[in-house]
């Protein structure tokens, strides 16, 4: 069972909760890898229909695609990783605490930004609301409702991964954890 924690070879009754963790960042960088590759589908499209002569226009977009390249690259080697650690590889689990520390930094780092940025929204929908006739501002509000539900859930499983990751890196350091790691069979490359 994936979720168990094995002990001499067979699998054992107890639940291995680090398992489950690493099996969310798993999922969660396959999500991930699928929409920086959508987005980075839409953008190629869009710089190829761009009309000749807009080189501002085309960097931005170059500038885009190379942010969803990068962010595609380290989503697959996220999944590799995990796929490592869920399969108890001893390769895996070095890069996967450092990995998890990096995380939450990031994540500590960008719901600091996300933060910061939200007041400066919600003045500036204020401020369009102010101006628009009642349908539109009606509209407004209705989209200023659901930026802030995606905000505070955004903010909400920002401050819930960032415990989780630094516990994740702990209980990979763990000797009983540690223990259930094996090198690979075989040679390997030679």
């Amino acid at each position: 069972m994936p979720f168990t924690m094995r002990a001499g070879g067979s699998p054992s009754r107890r639940l291995a909760p680090w398992r489950i963790v690493l099996w969310l960042i798993l999922l969660l960088a396959a999500l991930g890898c699928l929409q920086y590759l959508h987005h980075g589908q839409q953008v190629w499209a869009q710089m190829r229909a761009m009309p000749p002569g807009n080189a501002q226009a085309v960097s931005a977009l170059r500038g885009m695609l190379a942010w969803d390249v990068g962010y595609l690259l380290a989503a697959f080697v996220l999944i590799v990783l995990s796929a490592g650690g869920i399969l108890g590889q001893a390769w895996s689990r070095g890069p996967l605490r450092v990995v998890a520390v990096v995380l939450a930094a990031w994540s500590a780092l960008s719901g600091v930004w996300l933060f910061e940025q939200w007041n400066a929204f919600v003045q500036a929908s204020h401020d369009m609301a102010a101006g628009a006739s009642p349908q539109s501002a009606a509209a407004l509000r209705a989209m200023l409702d659901h930026a802030r539900r995606s905000y505070w859930m955004g903010l909400a499983l920002k401050a819930v991964s960032i415990p989780l990751l630094l516990w994740l890196a702990w209980q990979l350091g763990r000797p009983a954890v540690r223990a259930q790691f094996r090198a690979r069979r075989g040679g390997g490359l030679r």
